[in-house]
Formats: structure tokens, sequence, C-alpha cells
């Protein structure tokens, strides 16, 4: 039995150098979880590590589920799906004939938002990752990609290389907000496409697979993933 708040469970040590992450999880039109696991399909790459926490409800008492509240902390429990059960977890995969890690993330309640994010960037830190891309949705009428980064030189790549630049201005809460803000303090330089998508006032959670799918043509490109 863990005696921590928050562990990782280790499966296989790959031979990585200075890999590339990808990080998503769900959020507006669960854009950031809809391009990770389209990656890992893509990819097929191979499931490395799995963090757990005393912090990741099984069923919210917020709407959406990354919108924490110190006074719902959500209920603990076990997920069953397809008649098997297993915890709620962030899962991380990685391919070594690629160098880059994906990571799928889950929303921790409020109390828990800072230490579970602080253990997958520490964790991601310990892979040797230098470079995250961190995928999400912004509430747009058009269907376009914009950026924001933790720093000039990552945003004026995006904008040379790729023809993305800012457009978003407002809060980035939940689980990949907290990972992306707390890359920079890692010395990890991040970058976060953010995907326009329409609002979907009675789930904001409802997927959008056209938005994701245009970011992840725009991640094919940017980690040579397709020739």
């Amino acid at each position: 039995m863990q005696d921590e708040e928050v562990w990782i469970r280790r499966y296989e040590t790959p031979a990585l150098s200075k890999p590339v992450v990808v990080v998503g999880s769900p959020g507006l039109r669960s854009i950031g979880k809809l391009a990770v696991d389209s990656l890992v399909d893509q990819t097929k790459m191979t499931l490395i590590a799995e963090l757990y926490s005393t912090h990741l409800p099984s069923v919210y008492e917020t709407t959406p589920s990354y919108a924490a509240h110190p006074s719902m902390p959500g209920e603990a429990g076990a997920v069953v799906e397809l008649g098997r059960a297993d915890l709620p977890k962030v899962q991380f995969y990685a391919s070594v004939d690629l160098q880059l890690v994906l990571v799928r993330g889950y929303h921790p309640n409020f109390e828990g938002q800072y230490v579970v994010a602080q253990k997958v960037v520490d964790f991601l830190g310990d892979l040797g990752v230098e470079r995250m891309v961190v995928v999400a949705g912004f509430g747009s009428k058009e269907k376009k990609i914009v950026c924001a980064a933790n720093s000039q030189k990552a945003l004026e790549d995006m904008k040379t290389r790729y023809d993305v630049g800012v457009g978003y201005k407002g809060p980035f809460m939940g689980f990949s907000g907290l990972v992306f803000g707390l890359a920079k303090l890692r010395g990890i330089e991040a970058v976060c496409l953010f995907a326009g998508t329409e609002p979907n006032e009675e789930n904001l959670e409802l997927p959008d697979p056209e938005a994701s799918g245009k970011v992840v043509e725009l991640l094919n490109r940017m980690l040579s993933l397709r020739k």
C-alpha cells in the first residue's frame, strides 16, 4: 500500500535522449485527450508508466471536470470499463525510435492539482525531456490553431516554421494548464497548441474530432511522424 499522495508505477525504462513530449487531457471539447489518443493509436507507442494519486477522483462533482473547486473534491473509487476495474490515472507512453513521449492526462481535485502536475513534470525531466507540446482547445467560431509558449524563441519558431501565431488570452485550467505552466521551472521549453472550437454549453467536454484532427495534422508535421 502506498503511503504517498502521488506515486508512479514504472513498467519500462526506455533509452531516451532529449525526447519531445506531447501532453493532452480532457478539456474544452476534449481536444487534448482526442489528440493524444490519436497519436497513441497512430504510433503504437509503449506504455512505460502510470501515475496514481489519492487526488484523482473517479467521479467529479464539478462540471466540467477541469473546473476544480476546493469544496468539491469528487468521489474516490475504481473505474469499470468493459468489465475491468482500474483506478483513475495519468499514463505515459514512449518510443525510442521516435524519441517521443506521450502523456494522457487526468484532472486532479483542487487540493491535488499542483502536487500531481509537479510529479508529472519532474518525471518528464528525469526522462530527459527538454521540449514539450501541450494540446488544448479555446472557444472560437474559427477552427484555427493558435499558440502560447514559455519563451519568446519558441513563439517566433512556431510563427516562422509553421505560420502559427498567438491568438488566445485567458485562463488555461486543469491538468494540462498546470503542466504547461510548471514546465518552465524545470527548464523545459513548452508550447501549447490551442485549437479553435465552438463550446457546447450543455457539455463543454463533448468531443470535437474535427478541431482535434487539425492539431494532429500539425503535430505530424512538427514531429515528422508521417513522411
